[in-house]
């Protein structure tokens, strides 16, 4: 076959891991690949995934974790994977991994217009037209500390996936941890709510948490990362004209009740080029079932109408599940039968009140 040429439009996660998927599928020989970004860095930023192996990104990996810890109220409990793990990657790590294997060709510049000569432009950039705008525009926001203690305080093997042992009057809080040693861990405080918090905020919470929880009176903190991320339940048309599609936030693939992207645009690539071989054409792949999305927005109605419920719906969900079960329904990979006996052990009364609010 001949060479593919890629414009990517924005340099980022998105991007590279488009490009991987193109390298894996056609080999790198023969793809042409130039990504034009105002940056010519990575962002610092900690990108995790759930679901089976990416050999795809073994290079990318920086820990993995096969049991997950969930907190609420007095009680704790640990869900143990096992076709599924936790992976934990970074911006640049995936950057990395990912030159290793493509040869790109960057410019470091804003872009506007599409590429006239590439086969096609992926455009990561903010989307600007939509197939529906947003009824529910809520953020995911956080604030997380890198730290290392005094004493053993971790166990490396298990990761705690939400912790609701937390204030909750101001939004959905927990708190997540992410153990690299038995005193080193990132424990971040994460909130659904419609405004971002001032940083003394998600401060308080964390070392209430790593005093009273962690029982960790003495530790140093190595680096910090804040960011947010929309959750809401607009669709964006990702056709932005011929042969120039959308990809990652941008076209949607962002999760709106989870933040999770990655492997989600992984799947895409796939399925991107899945269509190419077989049409000949470069066309965006069809959403997930659209029962999913109507999933997502009952519980983002519940994140903003209702958000004392939360905790309890997340606990009882985990609680009284398969976990793996879980993780593929939230990942949009479950049957109807499947999701029709998850929704059968939640309390419904939160579900019947959103369905008939807007």
């Amino acid at each position: 076959m001949g060479r593919t040429s890629i414009f990517f439009m924005g340099g980022g996660v998105a991007a590279h891991l488009y490009a991987l998927v193109a390298a894996q599928r056609y080999g790198s020989s023969n793809l042409d690949v130039m990504m034009v970004d105002p940056s010519e860095h990575a962002p610092d930023r900690n990108l995790c995934v759930w679901g089976g192996p990416l050999p795809m990104l073994s290079d990318a990996l920086i820990a993995e974790w096969k049991t997950l810890r969930f907190g609420y109220r007095n009680a704790t409990m640990t869900r143990e994977l096992t076709s599924l793990s936790y992976q934990h990657y970074s911006a640049q790590s995936i950057r990395s991994a990912v030159e290793c294997v493509v040869p790109i060709r960057r410019t470091c510049a804003n872009v506007h217009e599409p590429s006239a000569t590439c086969d096609v432009s992926l455009d990561s950039r903010p989307a600007k037209h939509f197939h529906r705008r947003s009824t529910v525009a809520l953020q995911q926001h956080f604030l997380g500390w890198r730290i290392r203690t005094t004493n053993a305080v971790f166990d490396p093997d298990v990761m705690t996936m939400m912790d609701f042992r937390t204030d909750q009057q101001q939004g959905v809080c927990f708190i997540y941890v992410l153990p690299y040693a038995v005193n080193e861990a990132l424990v971040e405080c994460t909130v659904f709510s419609a405004e971002v918090w001032n940083t003394a905020e998600y401060e308080q919470r964390l070392r209430i948490y790593i005093d009273d929880i962690l029982s960790c009176p003495s530790y140093e903190v190595i680096s910090t990362e804040t960011g947010s991320i929309p959750m809401c339940d607009a669709i964006p048309n990702r056709s932005r004209g011929s042969n120039w599609i959308s990809i990652g936030s941008s076209a949607g693939l962002t999760k709106p009740t989870t933040g999770y992207t990655v492997a989600r645009c992984i799947r895409d690539a796939e399925q991107m080029l899945d269509l190419y071989d077989a049409t000949g054409q470069w066309t965006a792949p069809q959403r997930a079932h659209r029962r999913f999305d109507w999933y997502d927005r009952l519980l983002l109605r519940i994140i903003r109408d209702e958000p004392q419920h939360v905790s309890t719906i997340l606990w009882t969900l985990f609680d009284r599940n398969p976990v793996e079960v879980i993780l593929r329904f939230l990942d949009e990979q479950t049957s109807l039968r499947e999701e029709l006996r998850l929704f059968w052990t939640l309390p419904w009364n939160p579900f019947l009140r959103a369905i008939f609010r807007r």
